[in-house]
């Protein structure tokens, strides 16, 4: 079946050079749970060429909550396997790579190759500031999210800022393990951050260069802090 119109509702918001420059684009998106999920599933509906999905984990039924990915016929399968299947069904076009283990720092040259930006949504503090590293060596933009309860927050890393290390760099566990996530927050951010990623591959500036956006979902109140 052919598709002509799938990214016709894109035009009143990206030209045909727009997304021409979406379809050639590959991002990598590391962790395929709550955030990684949505982040996948958006890419590829608004027509990224090449999605490079890496995640160690499998599905279990605490994910049915929020994860986009799961289902209760998927339980047990492998995260990135899920994403694949359901991605082809959302866009047969657009090409899935799926790496099944951990981000690994020293991994990071053969985990990016050929691809034009990143997508972080790890639930670890030091694997964060080690997946900004990467990018920083390999000339990367990173888009960074995280996510816990009401809150969350996103921002956006160029080669050289180091936003991650200067939010990040003492800490160890994210919050989320405290405060848990429902369905909403991860759809949320994840929509933040693709948002900011098409305006990177597009060849827009990003909004959130050397800053961060504080989301409160519980009082509805956004507000965005400047890093120094």
């Amino acid at each position: 079946m052919k598709f002509e119109d799938r990214y016709a509702r894109n035009k009143k918001t990206l030209s045909d050079k727009d997304q021409d420059k979406l379809t050639k684009s590959c991002v990598a998106i590391v962790g395929c749970g709550g955030l990684g999920g949505y982040i996948a599933e958006e890419l590829a509906r608004i027509g990224v060429g090449r999605l490079v999905l890496i995640d160690g984990d499998r599905l279990e039924a605490s994910n049915l909550n929020r994860q986009i990915m799961a289902t209760e016929l998927s339980i047990g399968q492998w995260k990135v396997e899920a994403a694949r299947d359901r991605l082809r069904s959302v866009n047969s076009e657009v090409q899935v790579d799926i790496i099944k283990g951990w981000f690994a720092e020293e991994k990071g040259p053969e985990l990016f190759q050929d691809v034009d930006l990143v997508c972080d949504a790890l639930d670890s503090l030091p694997a964060r500031v080690a997946l900004e590293q990467v990018c920083h060596q390999m000339k990367l933009p990173l888009v960074f999210a995280s996510i816990a309860g009401w809150f969350g927050q996103i921002g956006v890393s160029m080669p050289g800022d180091f936003s991650v290390r200067r939010l990040f760099g003492r800490g160890e566990k994210g919050v989320e393990s405290t405060w848990g996530n429902p369905a909403f927050t991860p759809a949320v951010l994840a929509s933040l951050s693709v948002a900011e990623s098409v305006k990177l591959l597009v060849g827009r500036g990003p909004a959130l260069r050397r800053a961060w956006l504080q989301v409160d979902l519980l009082t509805m109140e956004f507000e965005r802090f400047e890093i120094g």
